[in-house]
């Protein structure tokens, strides 16, 4: 696969339960029902109404049309109700590598499982279907939430990146970086 084929693709990634699909201008009323909320992290901090929205959907769109970020919505199939956001990033064919991350779930799905199942129909993906060789997530040292889901499906914690981002609340102390190889994924219990 190349950029080009890869970013000009319909992704379509789905189970039993949920869907995701790229994003769309249109998704912005849908997920606008769900966007609103201090439990969010840091996108919740960042997007407080319909202004900072449209400006992260203009964000997500832009980068997608640059070839930066591949945004997905996540939907639950049952009643098409919106569950999120997650994004295909950094990614380099070239060395068989990208980074999953960028993710919201919406409140009302945070706890049940959905996050993981997402992960796992993305990796999935990223090493069944693209044959990638490596899987990265960076993750702010305040984000305990997202550190412990992913360590929870079998991602490597590789080091710290300190003083990296800047966040809504001010200047990170670090992000974490963490992994899944290939070979490590194909060896995790699903």
């Amino acid at each position: 696969m190349n950029i080009e084929t890869f970013f000009s693709s319909e992704l379509i990634l789905e189970n039993e339960s949920i869907f995701m699909r790229p994003l769309t201008i249109h998704d912005i009323d849908t997920i606008e029902s769900i966007s609103y909320s201090t439990a969010l992290g840091e996108f919740g901090a960042r997007v407080k109404n319909r202004n900072d929205l449209t400006d992260y959907f203009n964000f997500c769109l832009h980068a997608k049309q640059e070839k930066e970020l591949y945004p997905l919505i996540i939907i639950r199939k049952e009643d098409g109700d919106p569950i999120g956001l997650t994004m295909f990033g950094n990614i380099s064919f070239q060395h068989k590598r990208l980074e999953i991350g960028w993710t919201w779930i919406g409140e009302k799905y945070q706890g049940t499982g959905i996050n993981t199942i997402c992960k796992r129909l993305l990796l999935d993906y990223s090493f069944d279907i693209l044959d990638l060789r490596r899987v990265e997530f960076k993750i702010d040292i305040n984000n305990l939430k997202s550190q412990r889901a992913i360590e929870k499906i079998g991602a490597v914690k590789e080091g710290l990146l300190r003083d990296y981002n800047i966040q809504s609340y001010g200047e990170s102390k670090g992000t974490y970086v963490y992994s899944i190889l290939q070979q490590e994924w194909r060896t995790i219990p699903k």
